[in-house]
């Protein structure tokens, strides 16, 4: 995080996850909860070892998003008096796995512009042009990255490589004392240790609102006319629960 970007402030961090309505963009967006569910942070999904449910998205709090945004000297619609925010970017792209996803960026920003007074542009792109500018250069830092993730039964791949290495060139954070909490939970191997300990590094993580959590998708899944039945665990990308699939 950069001390010149209004989000290296942790409360304006929880202002823009408090600002948005998860629950309209399920039910307006997506169809309902049988398509998407508002649970979850990050990669952690309700199927991922080390889940609880107070990793769950924020929720929709517009008075208390204001209040902190103005906390941290921004100006908004009941603090006239504040620091001008600047424009917010939000770059995205047509995703194949994740229906609609600009326009999910774009119903953001357009909460982020009603409730914070934020000005707001959505930018759409190139998923590789876009993940190689955060990786090689400084292009993206202050803006959203706006887009999907696979959800995993084991999130610490997503612990390792977003929160355990300060040499990497643009980690989700610069705070010391992360990378050490990373480190230490990744040492940890004993299963029953492990979850413990991965929900409670999950649950400081998700507190310091480095990722806007949303909740994930269903993905329909086709199968032939043999399969009776089978019931996969939400972990988009990959098929999973193949015990459970009973054939004719």
């Amino acid at each position: 995080m950069n001390p010149q970007f209004p989000c290296n402030d942790i409360r304006v961090r929880q202002a823009l996850n408090l600002a948005f309505n998860k629950e309209l963009m399920r039910d307006q967006l997506y169809g309902g909860p049988e398509v998407m569910q508002v649970k979850g942070w990050g990669s952690i999904s309700p199927s991922t070892i080390g889940y609880s449910p107070e990793l769950d998205p924020y929720p929709y709090d517009p008075d208390k998003a204001r209040e902190l945004l103005a906390a941290a000297g921004y100006r908004t619609p009941t603090n006239p008096d504040g620091k001008d925010f600047g424009t917010l970017v939000i770059n995205t792209w047509v995703s194949i796995s994740m229906p609609v996803m600009p326009e999910s960026a774009q119903l953001a920003a357009e909460f982020w512009k009603k409730e914070l007074g934020i000005d707001v542009q959505v930018r759409v792109g190139d998923k590789v042009a876009l993940g190689k500018a955060d990786r090689t250069t400084d292009d993206l830092h202050g803006t959203v990255q706006w887009g999907d993730d696979e959800a995993r039964l084991d999130g610490s791949s997503h612990l390792r490589g977003s929160y355990s290495n300060p040499e990497r060139r643009n980690p989700a954070h610069k705070d010391p004392e992360l990378f050490t909490l990373a480190q230490e939970t990744l040492a940890v191997f004993d299963p029953v240790e492990r979850k413990e300990v991965l929900n409670s590094t999950y649950r400081r993580l998700r507190d310091e609102a480095y990722y806007l959590s949303l909740g994930y998708i269903n993905i329909p899944w086709g199968v032939g006319p043999r399969v009776v039945t089978w019931e996969p665990l939400p972990l988009a990308l990959y098929p999973s629960g193949l015990h459970t699939i009973t054939l004719k």
